[in-house]
């Protein structure tokens, strides 16, 4: 199973290994649970069925400030809707890019989220998305490996 390391986030490469994180190990699943229903939304759509609640992101080519307001107005609705002790899968399947302004409303979701006893795992991060969640990280593979300018200058 592979599990990224987040602070805020729990991650995982496959869709199923984080359905199987979020799923409840008893046998009793609430009746509520086992009622299929959609919702859409500007920024994204959720299915829910079963015992997770799967949210998958629209095709966005662009985050402008439009749209990071939606995204938030989305989480914000999104968690009204859903309830007490729901299990959140944010599938990141087709996000190439997830800016840090995103990712701020998605850790308010989150912590909406839990203050309702519910839990959130994400999954399908593409490389360049999931290193938008490390930016520590990022600047010191980035500090450490001299780029051009400074190959020129030696030259």
């Amino acid at each position: 199973m592979a599990k990224y390391r987040h602070r805020t986030f729990e991650m995982y490469d496959l869709r199923d290994e984080s359905i199987r994180a979020l799923t409840p190990k008893s046998n009793n699943v609430a009746t509520d649970d086992n009622v299929a229903e959609s919702w859409t939304f500007a920024s994204f759509r959720v299915s829910r069925s079963a015992a997770v609640a799967h949210l998958q992101f629209n095709q966005l080519s662009v985050w402008g400030e439009e749209t990071l307001s939606d995204l938030s107005k989305d989480f914000e609705h999104l968690a009204q809707r859903l309830g007490k002790d729901s299990r959140v899968l944010v599938d990141f399947t087709g996000v190439s890019s997830f800016p840090a302004a995103a990712i701020d409303a998605l850790a308010q979701f989150k912590k909406k989220l839990r203050n309702q006893g519910s839990v959130i795992a994400l999954c399908c991060l593409e490389p360049d998305t999931r290193k938008s969640f490390f930016p520590d990280r990022a600047r010191a593979i980035q500090s450490d490996s001299p780029d051009e300018s400074d190959d020129r200058q030696q030259s």
